[in-house]
């Protein structure tokens, strides 16, 4: 998990408040984008990494996904509060993309939806989804997407406000993520939210 000193941690628990008021569109945008790979599916044991305020917990009972158990992990303690809050039938732990408090293989599906930006080692976060997997489970990984010009405009001027993230990825760089973690890609979808955002989102099998 990362340090209470942490810029990330710090911004989300300030934000946690007021996040899902003022990212309505985006949260309903991107988690749409995943929509067609889990709506109606049997998903097994469902692990979120970044599950912010818990709106794919909600999100996959509406759409009516079979779930057998379900873990939301955040690095940020209120996130994590507006989560039970939101989602009571759900489980809720402090923890991020680089040390999940859960055991190897335990889960048949792990989702991490807008989250890979914010990882401070990409390479070990994507392995320990792979460790969270047993062998033949899904990933379904979703974030900004850098190789659109607006998206590279955008990344610009938030690297020069000094947004508090690590990094955008391409989906062919996020593609080669996979591939050194021991997943195979099986699809990707592409879609945005508003006039800026642009998404990928990859589907892979842990292999």
């Amino acid at each position: 998990m990362q340090p209470s000193t942490s810029p990330v941690r710090r911004d989300y628990d300030a934000a946690a408040a007021r996040y899902d008021l003022r990212w309505a569109r985006y949260n309903h945008d991107s988690l749409n984008l995943l929509r067609p790979w889990l709506a109606g599916q049997a998903l097994g044991r469902v692990l979120d990494v970044g599950c912010g305020t818990g709106n794919l917990a909600r999100a996959l009972y509406g759409w009516g996904a079979r779930v057998d158990a379900y873990l939301g992990v955040d690095l940020s303690p209120e996130m994590l509060r507006a989560a039970a809050d939101k989602a009571g039938h759900a489980r809720f732990a402090a923890g991020s993309a680089t040390a999940l408090p859960v055991a190897a293989g335990a889960f048949h599906t792990v989702v991490s939806a807008s989250t890979l930006h914010d990882w401070p080692d990409a390479d070990a976060g994507v392995r320990e989804l792979r460790r969270a997997l047993h062998t033949g489970g899904r990933l379904l990984l979703l974030d900004w997407n850098r190789a659109p010009l607006r998206m590279r405009a955008l990344n610009a001027g938030m690297r020069l406000t000094r947004q508090p993230y690590r990094r955008m990825y391409s989906s062919g760089e996020m593609r080669a993520l996979l591939g050194r973690a021991g997943f195979r890609v099986l699809r990707e979808a592409r879609g945005g939210s508003g006039l800026v955002w642009r998404l990928a989102a990859l589907e892979a099998a842990a292999v």
